[in-house]
């Protein structure tokens, strides 16, 4: 079993070695550096899924699915406490295919199949012994040519 290391520990460490020491000094010296982005908050995976965009009274936090915006709002608490005083509300604005109604079902293009292709799928069903296979195969064939 491991012992676990306690910060005064590591502090000790640091302090008893010279270059260690003097490294920890500079650091003390150079300014914190502030996080612009507040993203920067959320995991390498969903940061690059979400963007932020300021709305009139609140911000949107823009996702592309709904699993991405449900784990937005697992972190919200950390993006919440990087924006102080801001309101963010999770939106889902991913490319949505809009549904098609039963009538524009009828005037939908049928797949296409090249010519060559068609000819090389009969020839293949002249060769084949089974009845509804053979069909199956000249139905489709028959689909080829310019349309």
């Amino acid at each position: 079993m491991s012992k676990t290391t306690s910060p005064k520990a590591l502090l000790s460490l640091l302090s008893g070695h010279p270059a260690l020491s003097a490294l920890v000094k500079e650091a003390r010296k150079v300014p914190a550096q502030e996080k612009d982005d507040p993203l920067d908050c959320l995991p390498p995976a969903l940061r690059e899924r979400v963007a932020l965009v300021e709305d009139q009274h609140r911000w949107l936090a823009i996702t592309e699915t709904s699993a991405t915006a449900q784990l937005l709002r697992f972190h919200l608490p950390k993006l919440q406490q990087a924006m102080p005083g801001e309101q963010i509300k999770i939106v889902v604005g991913g490319k949505r295919q809009p549904m098609q109604s039963n009538r524009h079902a009828k005037e939908t293009v049928r797949p296409h199949l090249a010519q060559e292709s068609a000819q090389h799928i009969e020839a293949v069903a002249e060769a084949i012994e089974d009845d509804a296979l053979k069909a199956s195969l000249l139905r489709l064939a028959s689909r080829g040519g310019a349309r």
